[in-house]
């Protein structure tokens, strides 16, 4: 395989896998309960993953602006003591 193969292959598999990964987000992000596609069917419970998603969205800013814990900063100073 000379240079010229190697680079063609390398940007059509990346390419490739781009390609699935974006549409598995697509897929993902689509409502809809039935998919079919070829002999491939796949049924989806969209409203608990709608409800997983709005969770997940809730709790964000909640884990950014939470303070420390005391058990964290516990951990931290016995791990200082530990190392020297």
């Amino acid at each position: 395989m000379d240079s010229e193969q190697q680079i063609f292959w390398t940007f059509f598999i990346t390419t490739m896998c781009g390609f699935l990964l974006a549409l598995g987000r697509q897929m993902y992000k689509s409502k809809c309960k039935e998919i079919h596609c070829c002999c491939l069917k796949i049924v989806r419970d969209v409203e608990s993953e709608e409800k997983y998603d709005e969770l997940e969205i809730q709790n964000l800013p909640r884990m950014r602006n939470k303070p420390p814990d005391d058990d964290d900063n516990i951990v931290l100073q016995e791990n200082r003591f530990t190392q020297v």
